[in-house]
């Protein structure tokens, strides 16, 4: 049965790009795994807004001057479409930005762009989160609820959602052990959830005390796995800004603002642009994530095993 899911793209082709200061806005377009197959390239009639896809290049990159913020370098994956049009979506954890264009990179293999690099970051059932009231489960915290974030102190929760998706797919959670990070019990997150690091490490490579890195780039074989189930429902919360929160014991991330524009549900968007309609045509920009967040190669990096001393989480 195929799948519909939203991302953000640019219209643009790395390979043959515009001229550099050409202004560069985002669109939100719907892609179709025809085949539910939880990727999305040339094979089985998968298709963007309608149109199908007849390439698709991995590991392409754009980089836009951001008004307020400077370059920023996406990558991610570059679809080639049957009407003759070309378009970009990042696959690196960022949101896209307006800007204008400053230069590109391109691969020759082709390559898919995976479903799990589009959800949002959430928390699974039975997370234990700081509130109040002291450690309430996500599943029981509803709008209004006060919840302790690092950055501002008791927070209240403007809006929350909850699905539930098959565990064995690329949605599978990623597992970490009591005392793998700053967790005092097992804790389980979606794949592209964010947790806060801090330490000489990012200090060092990136000039920053505290960086926001997926869980799915923390896996290591051993405390941090991830755990195939049946099905998994997931937890997101909402505040009036990104926020960091405490889930079992572990500082990582709210629902950021800008994330559920790659929502794969159609009626997740409804509904908080219904609660939040300042975000409808509002540069992302404006809703800064709370720390900075590692791409992918970044985060291989932080992660690598040339460093000899385990990395530390933010307490």
């Amino acid at each position: 049965m195929p799948t519909s899911y939203t991302d953000q793209f640019l219209t643009i082709d790395p390979y043959a790009p515009p001229p550099s200061g050409t202004a560069m806005t985002y669109s939100v377009r719907t892609l179709t795994d025809q085949n539910d197959d939880s990727d999305f390239d040339r094979f089985d009639n998968d298709n963007i807004n309608g149109i199908d896809i007849t390439a698709s290049y991995a590991e392409d990159s754009v980089t836009l001057n951001v008004p307020g913020v400077g370059n920023v370098t996406y990558t991610g994956v570059t679809f080639y479409l049957a009407d003759g049009s070309r378009v970009f979506t990042p696959n690196d954890g960022q949101v896209l930005q307006n800007g204008t264009l400053v230069s590109t990179t391109w691969v020759s293999g082709e390559g898919p762009l995976l479903a799990s690099e589009l959800g949002p970051p959430c928390f699974a059932s039975g997370t234990m989160i700081e509130t109040d009231r002291g450690a309430v489960a996500v599943e029981r915290i509803t709008e209004g609820d006060l919840v302790q974030t690092l950055d501002s102190g008791l927070q209240p929760v403007r809006w929350r959602g909850a699905r539930t998706v098959s565990g064995l797919t690329d949605f599978a959670p990623i597992r970490f052990a009591p005392g793998a990070m700053n967790n005092h019990r097992a804790m389980l997150l979606s794949p592209n959830h964010r947790v806060l690091v801090t330490g000489w490490r990012a200090e060092l490579l990136f000039g920053q005390d505290e960086v926001l890195v997926a869980a799915k780039h923390l896996v290591n074989g051993d405390t941090i796995n991830r755990v195939p189930s049946r099905s998994v429902t997931y937890h997101h919360l909402m505040f009036d800004r990104h926020e960091v929160v405490f889930a079992d014991g572990q500082a990582s991330e709210s629902l950021y603002p800008g994330d559920f524009i790659r929502s794969e549900h159609p009626e997740m968007h409804d509904e908080i642009t219904a609660l939040f309609p300042e975000l409808v045509g509002t540069p992302t920009q404006q809703w800064q994530t709370a720390r900075y967040v590692l791409k992918r190669p970044e985060a291989e990096v932080l992660c690598s095993r040339q460093f000899s001393q385990p990395i530390r989480a933010a307490a």
